[in-house]
């Protein structure tokens, strides 16, 4: 990488970085781009190489965080050995729900939008950065390969991949903040049954 493309990628972690912090700590209605701008010490226009908004900045963010929830709960659900994948990939969403419980500032953050950072990458979006295509991608293709070596047969894999994403995202975000429609740990099991017959369609 050369030094002009280093120094890009510097400046938009910088304002990558320092826009998440600022969402945390004033909220993300209540902060601007020129908070943004002035916190990251980089011009206006600046911001604009990089992002079309707000709006935008918030979606990177997001997608960024949640592929690194799975990242982290994928690498760890390889120290263990399991006697299918649906037993691995319930301890990868076990893992997540876990961690997102115990940093609740994320949690409200990413709102219910936890298939953000694979949704549009798993479908070829050639806009989104390579570094999210490889690692959705290649979660997929996890996914893919280990239903196949279980002799799972969905009709939509692809579907019932993101299906379950959602389905954990939208209704863990009510169960850990809210206690509903069951407080978080009451809750699994019935997410886990529901997950377990998707996957044994």
């Amino acid at each position: 990488m050369n030094k002009i493309a280093k120094k890009k990628m510097e400046k938009e972690h910088r304002l990558l970085e320092t826009a998440f912090s600022l969402f945390i700590s004033k909220g993300i209605h209540e902060t601007t781009i020129q908070d943004i701008v002035d916190k990251a010490g980089v011009a206006k226009g600046t911001f604009y190489l990089y992002f079309k908004d707000r709006y935008d900045i918030i979606q990177k963010i997001i997608a960024i965080k949640t592929i690194k929830l799975f990242e982290d709960a994928i690498e760890n659900s390889r120290k263990k050995e399991y006697e299918n994948f649906v037993q691995q990939f319930l301890y990868i969403i076990d893992f997540i729900i876990d961690d997102l419980t115990e940093n609740q500032q994320l949690l409200k953050f990413i709102y219910k939008n936890l298939s953000l950072g694979i949704h549009a990458t798993t479908a070829g979006n050639a806009k989104e950065p390579q570094a999210m295509q490889v690692f959705s991608q290649s979660f997929f293709d996890l996914f893919m390969k280990r239903i196949t070596e279980d002799g799972i047969m969905l009709k939509a894999p692809r579907v019932t991949f993101i299906m379950i994403i959602e389905l954990v995202g939208s209704t863990c975000y009510h169960s850990i903040l809210y206690g509903s429609p069951l407080p978080i740990e009451e809750y699994k099991p019935h997410l886990y049954e529901a997950i377990s017959k998707l996957l044994s369609q």
